[in-house]
């Protein structure tokens, strides 16, 4: 399940994306000569890829939700201690120019612009999903959470994703979503 979860967190950090392109690509022809709207079937028709990627956006939502929900209900997660916290929000810039505002500028009114976009988006993800690109995941923090580096009183170092504000010598609990990544929560103050 990790290296999954680890490529839907990939698309997940696109959905700005989707919804500008959504945006972008929406005709605005919904009238007929006469001033009325076309009847919502053939608005859907007119804006079907429009409404794919909306609906793609909803369904990596609703993914995540759910894949958040289950990661944190369920028992014997792992178990660490906290020495140290490094947040990555330095990151969520280099995301933007980076990724961004290179692919809205893209179009793809051609297939051989589609098969290179799609390239360069198959490429991108799997960079993302072999290297800790997680940090570069800005559309976590709409749902409220944080991505941080955690070092252990192991010394070993893991990647978080919580909702939870903590500090060294918490424990936190939660499951992993991939090679030192975990979703946690529920962080206990060691007395």
């Amino acid at each position: 399940m990790g290296s999954f979860t680890k490529y839907i967190l990939f698309l997940f950090a696109y959905t700005p994306i989707y919804l500008i392109v959504a945006i972008k690509k929406f005709n605005p022809n919904i009238f007929t000569c006469f001033g009325k709207f076309y009847p919502f079937k053939e608005i859907l028709l007119l804006n079907w890829f429009s409404v794919a990627l909306i609906l793609f956006s909803i369904f990596l939502c609703l993914y995540f939700k759910l894949h958040e929900w289950y990661s944190l209900k369920t028992k014997g997660n792992p178990i660490f201690t906290i020495k140290n916290i490094d947040y990555q929000h330095k990151e969520y810039i280099v995301y933007l120019g980076t990724y961004i505002l290179p692919f809205i500028s893209l179009e793809a009114n051609t297939v051989f612009d589609a098969l290179a976009l799609v390239f360069m988006f198959l490429t991108i993800g799997i960079i993302y999903s072999k290297t800790n690109l997680i940090y570069t995941n800005p559309t976590l923090m709409f749902f409220d959470y944080e991505i941080f580096e955690v070092t252990t009183d192991q010394d070993s170092k893991f990647i978080c994703i919580s909702k939870n504000a903590f500090q060294p010598g918490d424990k936190p609990i939660g499951k992993s979503i991939g090679h030192k990544t975990y979703i946690i929560s529920k962080w206990q103050k060691e007395n």
